[in-house]
């Protein structure tokens, strides 16, 4: 069977879900959606569950199995928690406004250009000193959200050189690496998931038991001093080297957390590498 379209689906409190022929309803705090399905699956709502199942392996059944239980679980996150997305304006004189369902946007262009967005879309232009513009756009319907923002970004897609344009906002960014690493990425006790954060002052690095839910070693920069940031991360690498040794732990999964491959990362895992830590 599908992986993720065998998987049921935890209804929330607040959160109804009722089937009526091939159509599917979601109802809750932040609204009601309703979406058609194959008539070929079915789809049985019991003990707070929502599962589906398909009647054979053929291909169009499987492929379907897995999409209309993503769909399925897509309305009812959206009716129970809703959906956002950022989008930041680089650019010189680059300005956002809202008024009710109207965007309006300033993107170098000799004209303004003005986005009359769906009523279900809700919209909010924030600008502050010293940072870029940044758009606000929730809704419970995930789709519907994503290709607003597909419509919004298409405008003035971001160029390669500078990153002038509308994109994601940066957090949102590392947030879909780290979500897509952490898919392919997991720590077990024999061999743990190193991972890294950073922020401007402090790097931070862990072996984690994914299987179990729990940290095995930790250390961080706190306390060291002397020395550049980078040179300071590669003490962070040696001292997380020693600890991972004395634990008995000699290979790990490296995790970089979202972040690029360079600077104090680097400087981390190659200090890691040479305390050691095999991966």
């Amino acid at each position: 069977m599908s992986r993720i379209g065998k998987a049921p689906i935890e209804i929330p409190a607040g959160v109804t879900v009722t089937v009526k022929g091939d159509e599917v309803t979601v109802k809750g705090p932040k609204g009601e959606l309703s979406q058609k399905i194959n008539p070929d699956l079915t789809v049985n709502v019991e003990d707070g569950h929502v599962t589906l199942t398909r009647p054979s392996d053929d291909r169009e059944h499987r492929a379907q199995h897995g999409l209309y239980r993503a769909l399925i679980h897509n309305m009812v996150v959206g009716v129970s928690q809703g959906y956002r997305k950022e989008m930041e304006l680089v650019g010189v004189g680059y300005r956002a406004t809202s008024e009710g369902q109207v965007l309006e946007l300033a993107l170098g262009f000799s004209h303004a250009i003005f986005i009359k967005l769906p009523k279900e879309i809700k919209v909010e232009a924030k600008t502050e000193r010293n940072k870029n513009p940044l758009i606000i756009l929730e809704s419970d319907d995930k789709q519907l959200l994503g290709q607003v923002c597909a419509k919004i970004r298409s405008l003035r897609k971001p160029e390669p050189y500078k990153g002038k344009g509308i994109m994601i906002s940066k957090i949102q960014r590392r947030n879909k690496i780290k979500t897509r690493i952490r898919g392919k990425v997991s720590g077990t006790a024999s061999r743990p998931r190193m991972t890294v954060f950073r922020s401007n002052k402090q790097i931070y690095v862990q072996l984690v038991d994914d299987l179990e839910g729990k940290t095995l070693v930790a250390t961080s920069s706190k306390g060291l001093e002397g020395g550049t940031k980078t040179e300071v991360a590669a003490k962070v690498g040696k001292a997380i080297a020693e600890k991972a040794l004395a634990a008995g732990i000699t290979e790990v999964v490296f995790d970089r957390n979202g972040y690029l491959f360079h600077g104090r990362v680097k400087s981390l895992a190659d200090a890691a590498r040479e305390g050691g830590l095999k991966f």
